[in-house]
């Protein structure tokens, strides 16, 4: 061999490398000239497109391009030619059409480049298939939205809609769910492409509910547990002839159908049932149907728990209000003869223990109207329905009123009440009976739990639109945990001092909040506590 053919020789190895590369490539590589003829045609683009290379060898290149794209297309490659562009992407974002034998649209990247040659110009185009990249894509998203759509309300029966709605027409030309409760089918959701036949479709589906001991797919759903498909040749289909209602879905009997149990923490919840009027369902759209029954279920259980819990929330409502109104009639009574017994002048005085056992029942009677009061409270403040009747009020004299109250309680603790206010305080919107009962919550609350021969200081500061009202005391204070519970029902019982039932907080939290005012603690062990609220100034 001489020195002069050895390069040649290494040449020719490197063609023949890069010749094979590009032939086994994954990735469709076609070549066209200058009329746009393809010249080149890999093992990649046979298996992209279809078509033999013997098939397409010769032919025009928008043979594999849909044909609303053609004209366009061959414009945009001519162009390219006379750039001084070697190379780019195609399409949008690098992405194009592409145009299998059997008449499928499939999305591509695809880059394109050109170099000159001896009899003309060659193009060549490298593409890569990314239908199941946008499918996950597209699946991810889906599942994404269907999850956030889902978690937007805690509704049963918006809940129950939504899931059938979803599937539609993503998935499904018409989507059936059905719930069930003890084995037996309940209610009835359903979506459809057409909505009119949808109603009318929701109507058959409750005057004729299925059986679940039958031998419809959804009742064989119910009672295996496991996903059915539906298909023009499965076994399956026997049930159309047997239950021609579901031909009901498009007038005709489905194309193909896809049926799943809602199952949520162990506990089957109903059926969800995807129709198609034409085409069969891949496996990509049997997972997607799947994952979304997973996601329905878990919506629907909490939704149902949620009803649940509100209806349990009712109920106690309810209860402490049918039982706080019986109840207050003989506490009043109780209280009312007690203070006769008392008060009553008499020709000879009572016994000295017995009027001692009226005090006490008086007593006694009085603090089981004030917590008869405040649970009637409390439990309007949960429901929303603590309403307050603001009007422009004095705010000098609400505090007058709400401090003379308590004056002699702190008297009998030897607890100095004072109050630290600029001269010129301008009114505020307030309900003036709910305000001096949530002043008095804060200032009796200090009350108990500071030491005898202490300080209580009510502060009152001018703010841009509102005023700030705050209580400190010198007790003993709270823990960062226990402050962050402050404001809850019947926290305060549940501590080893057990002074009161804890509900003035709640309460005074729950009046402030219904005058559009603002409400927090500051507190430090040893050293006491701070309560702040705001109210809005009048005008």
């Amino acid at each position: 061999m001489t020195e002069s053919a050895a390069p040649k020789t290494a040449d020719a190895i490197t063609d023949a490398i890069l010749a094979a590369i590009v032939t086994i490539s994954a990735d469709a590589i076609v070549c066209v000239d200058d009329s746009q003829r393809i010249i080149f045609f890999n093992e990649g683009a046979a298996t992209v497109f279809g078509y033999t290379p013997s098939e397409v060898m010769g032919q025009p290149l928008e043979l594999l391009i849909p044909e609303r794209f053609r004209a366009s297309h061959s414009h945009h490659v001519e162009s390219f030619g006379r750039s001084s562009v070697i190379a780019r992407r195609m399409g949008e974002r690098g992405q194009i059409s592409g145009l299998r034998k059997n008449g499928q649209e499939f999305p591509a990247e695809a880059a394109i480049s050109h170099l000159g040659a001896s009899g003309g110009r060659i193009f060549t185009v490298v593409l890569r298939d990314v239908t199941e990249r946008k499918r996950a894509h597209e699946t991810q998203q889906f599942l994404a939205e269907a999850g956030e759509i889902l978690s937007s309300s805690l509704g049963l029966e918006e809940t129950f809609r939504n899931v059938a709605r979803l599937a539609v027409p993503r998935l499904a030309d018409a989507c059936i769910v059905n719930m069930t409760r003890e084995g037996a089918f309940e209610r009835t959701a359903v979506a459809h492409v057409d909505k009119e036949h949808g109603r009318e479709l929701e109507r058959k589906r409750q005057q004729h509910p299925i059986d679940a001991s039958g031998n419809h797919p959804v009742a064989i759903v119910l009672r295996s547990l496991s996903p059915l498909i539906l298909s023009s040749d499965s076994n399956e289909r026997q049930a159309d002839r047997e239950h021609p209602e579901l031909t009901d879905i498009f007038n005709a009997p489905p194309s193909d159908g896809i049926i799943v149990p809602l199952s949520a923490r162990g506990q089957l919840l109903g059926v969800l049932s995807f129709y198609r009027r034409t085409g069969a369902y891949a496996s990509n759209d049997i997972f997607l149907a799947q994952e979304l029954g997973r996601r329905a279920a878990l919506a629907l259980d909490n939704a149902r728990l949620h009803e649940l819990v509100h209806a349990g929330v009712r109920a106690r409502d309810d209860m402490i209000g049918i039982v706080s109104h019986d109840l207050r009639n003989p506490v009043n009574a109780v209280r009312m003869l007690a203070g006769v017994m008392l008060d009553r002048d008499r020709t000879a005085a009572l016994p000295p223990e017995v009027t001692d056992y009226a005090v006490v029942i008086r007593q006694a009677a009085e603090q089981m109207d004030a917590l008869i009061r405040d649970l009637l409270d409390v439990t309007r403040v949960e429901a929303g329905r603590l309403n307050v009747e603001t009007v422009a009020s004095n705010t000098e004299e609400l505090l007058s009123d709400a401090l003379r109250m308590l004056a002699p309680i702190a008297e009998g603790k030897s607890i100095a009440l004072r109050l630290s206010a600029p001269e010129d305080m301008p009114d505020v919107l307030a309900d003036c009976e709910r305000v001096i009962q949530a002043i008095s919550n804060l200032v009796g609350n200090a009350i108990k739990f500071s030491p005898n021969g202490s300080e209580i200081v009510m502060t009152v500061t001018i703010l841009e639109r509102e005023v700030l009202f705050s209580v400190s005391d010198r007790g003993n204070g709270m823990t960062p945990d226990q402050l962050s519970h402050a404001f809850d029902r019947f926290w305060q019982s549940s501590r080893t001092d057990r002074q009161g039932a804890g509900l003035g907080l709640a309460i005074t939290k729950g009046i402030v909040d219904a005058h559009g005012g603002r409400i927090w603690a500051e507190s430090r062990p040893g050293v006491g506590s701070t309560f702040y609220f705001t109210l809005p100034i009048a005008g």
